[in-house]
């Protein structure tokens, strides 16, 4: 009688692009496959357990899909377990690189993380159709980046399923403060996005630790997801600058009983910390108690204040700053990297429309007063552009008349006249902002128009300021989806 140990047996086989891993494979057995693999292989796991600890570690040369046969039936113990570039990231990468299928539970801060020295480029990557549980509490599951670098990472992460017990981010990012990201990415491929995934949060134990944090040079784009008892953050100033783009549209944001009492209001379900472009539009917002009027989505500026944030305060004596004049006015607007402005200083202003609670009630970006911030460097129908009403058009003037704010509706509504944005020194950049519903391709899961924003650029003269990229993210049409798998919206 032969006895045979569990997992004896346990390997993956193959050659070139195509790989199969059997129930038990080791994180060794899963390196040696990924040794001898080409370039563009595809690792099919059966299902099954397997437990692992230590670091799978990608080729900065050969990209690699890691795939379980059918979603979910493979349960993946993670006791240290670290997978992708790690410090490894160099030059432009335009491999693919995915992972997709698996059921990781347990684990740490990092357990999936890309990043390299220097300033590299990665252009694709997709993590899809995973569930992460029972993380260790106010861990991050998924890393972009770190502090001594300027990496460029983009890439998606679409329907993926987090839960735990307490506070966790299903993904950070970091880049060196010495860093100037690249500018004008709203609606382009050059971001993370983040599309259907679902984070539940059974117990709030940290308001700090956001389901999703962003610093450094990142730019981003969460659409179409659903968080409960979790925020949604991003960081600036002092976190490297923070992110150089936000789009955050379609998602819906649940509270609970689970929720800190600070936050069962909605308080920050979104909050902003102050840099760069960014939009807000289309989201639920579901608030346990309260009115839902409580700063849900929010925005601050760590440099319109001198308390605390360790920077300089902005206020017309610092040469990194815009300093118009008089100071007095300005105090030192516009601010390096200020909300409302890319790298390059150009002004690109926030709008904020067709966000609502649960009731249909209107939720705007709220400027949050600290110091100057929403008396100097973030003022309305300057910086920011907030919907006048959560009601559509039902002529051209009301209930937006293209004076301040912005509406939407349909083309046919939209104004005939508009007033572009206050300042000289800013002439083009600015204005009122008009959403069209019936204008704009770009969702393929629907027939028809999708909706475009318009900006009033010049008196009376609207141009088009921006149109989401398109949905589902083109790396979604990915080869070897798992078996039995749709898209969902």
């Amino acid at each position: 009688m032969w006895l045979t140990a569990p997992n004896a047996l346990a390997a993956c086989s193959g050659s070139g692009v195509t790989w199969s891993c059997t129930a038990g494979t080791t994180v060794a057995q899963v390196n040696t496959a990924l040794a001898s693999a080409a370039s563009g292989a595809t690792l099919t796991f059966a299902a099954g357990s397997y437990t692992w600890g230590g670091a799978i570690g990608f080729s900065n040369t050969k990209g690699v899909t890691l795939i379980c046969e059918s979603a979910g039936s493979c349960a993946v113990a993670s006791s240290g377990m670290a997978m992708g570039l790690q410090g490894t990231l160099s030059g432009t990468n335009t491999n693919l690189y995915r992972i997709s299928g698996f059921v990781f539970s347990g684990g740490e801060t990092g357990m999936i993380w890309f990043y390299g020295s220097g300033s590299p480029t990665l252009t694709r990557f997709r993590i899809d159709h995973n569930t992460f549980q029972n993380q260790t509490t106010e861990s991050s599951i998924i890393l972009f980046g770190d502090n001594g670098s300027c990496n460029a990472i983009y890439g998606l992460l679409d329907n993926n399923i987090v839960t735990n017990s307490g506070s966790i981010a299903i993904a950070e990012g970091y880049t060196s403060a010495s860093c100037t990201p690249t500018t004008g990415q709203r609606g382009t491929a050059n971001n993370i996005y983040f599309e259907n995934n679902t984070i539940t949060v059974a117990t709030m134990t940290n308001a700090g630790k956001g389901c999703v944090d962003w610093q450094g040079g990142h730019a981003w784009v969460w659409r179409y997801n659903t968080t409960t008892n979790c925020l949604v953050t991003s960081h600036g100033v002092t976190h490297g600058w923070g992110p150089v783009n936000g789009e955050l549209y379609g998602n819906t944001f649940i509270a609970t009983s689970g929720m800190d009492p600070n936050h069962q209001d909605g308080y920050r379900f979104f909050h902003h910390q102050g840099s760069g472009l960014f939009l807000a539009w289309g989201n639920i917002l579901r608030p346990l108690s309260g009115s839902g009027d409580h700063a849900m989505i929010s925005m601050m500026h760590y440099r319109s204040t001198g308390s605390g944030s360790g920077y300089a305060m902005c206020d017309g004596t610092v040469s990194i700053d815009g300093n118009r004049t008089p100071t007095a006015t300005y105090k030192g607007y516009p601010c390096y990297r200020q909300p409302g402005r890319d790298t390059a200083a150009t002004l690109h202003p926030l709008y904020s429309w067709l966000n609502r609670r649960s009731d249909g009630g209107l939720v705007n970006i709220t400027c949050e007063a600290f110091g100057e911030t929403c008396t100097k460097h973030i003022v309305a129908n300057r910086d920011l552009y907030s919907a006048v009403s959560a009601n559509a058009q039902t002529s051209t003037s009301s209930p937006f008349n293209g004076t301040t704010g912005m509406g939407y509706g349909t083309l046919a509504n939209r104004p005939t006249t508009c007033t572009t944005g206050p300042e000289a020194a800013d002439a083009g950049k600015g204005g009122v902002g008009y959403w069209a519903t019936d204008d704009g391709e770009w969702d393929d899961t629907r027939a028809g128009p999708d909706g475009r924003l318009y900006r009033c650029s010049a008196t009376n003269t609207w141009i088009v300021g921006y149109t989401p990229y398109r949905y589902p993210h083109p790396l979604r049409s990915a080869p070897a989806r798992p078996t039995g798998l749709r898209i969902v919206r």
